[in-house]
């Protein structure tokens, strides 16, 4: 009896719905893997926007898991385990091919670090959503930078270099300082941007079109400049995420005082 029980649970029919948000994180592992063949190819404007669209595809499996009910364990390891190899590995030896080779053992140490702090960033995700620890900034901030934008913040380099064709950022040094602090961000403190809770008020909606389709014509047209600037604005923006996330924490310590 047991037997045939066993026999059932290994040929039990999924619901395609179950497997959709799975394949999704594949296609992102897949896609975001890819970066390591262009850069071994020299590719490099390919290799960026590989972790592009693997970050694309990140943000949708989520998505995807609760628009079919198919939340579950599997599904959230899957996803940290495909993280760590997109947007931690993949990038940190990017990095060393492009530029950070010429600095011998020194330059490997540092790829490694930048795919470590990667680790540790999703290490203590995975904990937070576990235990689900919540504090008064869950739901307005990410703590630290989310692992698509430190990517992204790790490739820096070649996204200016493709911006302005400048030899500088190309400069194992530059490059170094790049990793290192991007993997600094990803494990810090910091409360950065995030777009889980953005709203747009029902008057400001035609705005936000108009916006949005200016700043998607900007992209096409002055692509790697337009790159540049989004990211210069996102490391700016966690100054002011900082300043919120102080006043969100004071509030908070007012009412619990008044309390």
């Amino acid at each position: 009896m047991k037997h045939r029980k066993n026999r059932r649970k290994i040929f039990e029919v999924l619901p395609l719905g179950k497997i959709i948000p799975n394949l999704a994180t594949l296609s992102a592992l897949l896609v975001g893997m890819t970066q390591i063949r262009f850069a071994l190819a020299e590719k490099w404007e390919y290799a960026v926007m590989a972790v592009v669209g693997a970050a694309f595809l990140d943000a949708t499996d989520g998505r995807l898991a609760r628009l079919f009910n198919s939340c579950g364990r599997f599904g959230a390891e899957l996803d940290s385990l495909s993280d760590f190899a997109v947007f931690g590995v993949c990038p940190a030896l990017t990095m060393y091919i492009y530029s950070l080779s010429n600095l011998g053992r020194l330059g490997w140490i540092i790829s490694a670090f930048f795919a470590v702090c990667m680790c540790l960033r999703l290490a203590r995700f995975n904990v937070h959503d576990i235990e689900n620890i919540k504090t008064p900034l869950s739901g307005k901030f990410f703590t630290g930078v989310p692992a698509p934008a430190g990517a992204i913040l790790a490739l820096f380099p070649i996204i200016l270099f493709n911006s302005f064709n400048i030899d500088f950022f190309k400069n194992s040094y530059f490059c170094a300082v790049d990793i290192i602090v991007s993997g600094i961000l990803c494990i810090s403190r910091f409360p950065t941007l995030s777009l889980k809770k953005f709203h747009i008020k029902r008057e400001q909606y035609t705005r936000f079109l108009i916006l949005v389709i200016v700043l998607g014509g900007l992209i096409f047209t002055y692509a790697w400049k337009a790159f540049s600037f989004i990211v210069v604005i996102y490391l700016i923006s966690i100054f002011f995420c900082m300043r919120k996330a102080k006043e969100i924490l004071k509030n908070s310590n007012d009412k619990e005082v008044e309390n």
